[in-house]
């Protein structure tokens, strides 16, 4: 089985050594996606926990696409959030994208990110 690395140009280009997503066999692995503007690589909406969750779930939509996949085939996800409590206004952004079915989830808090920034998210999917 040989590793595929997934890049699209319709989410944040990696910043690190790391990619986007990586595809072996018929499981995609997301990086943590985080709310960034394509152009400028500056924060988007800063400190509005609803508008950044989904943003960085349409970006993750975008990078599963680019995979074969979909959101409607994610299996896990980890979330880092800036402060659990607003854990409910991410909560209602997340569940109105995983209304059915929703994937395992873990969520954490990060004591410290980049100014304004919220939210970042990873996850696992299934190519069907």
């Amino acid at each position: 089985m040989r590793k595929q690395i997934i890049r699209t140009d319709k989410a944040p280009v990696p910043s690190g050594a790391y990619s986007q997503a990586v595809r072996l066999g018929d499981m995609v692995y997301v990086s943590g996606i985080c709310p960034f503007d394509l152009v400028t690589g500056e924060v988007l909406y800063p400190g509005d926990m609803k508008r950044q969750t989904e943003l960085v779930l349409h970006y993750i939509s975008e990078i599963l696409e680019a995979s074969g996949t979909s959101l409607e085939h994610v299996v896990k996800v980890l979330s880092f959030i800036n402060e659990l409590d607003r854990f409910q206004e991410y909560n209602e952004a997340y569940g109105k994208v995983f209304a059915a079915e929703p994937p395992a989830r873990s969520t954490v808090e990060i004591v410290k990110f980049p100014p304004g920034m919220c939210v970042e998210i990873e996850c696992v999917a299934y190519v069907p």
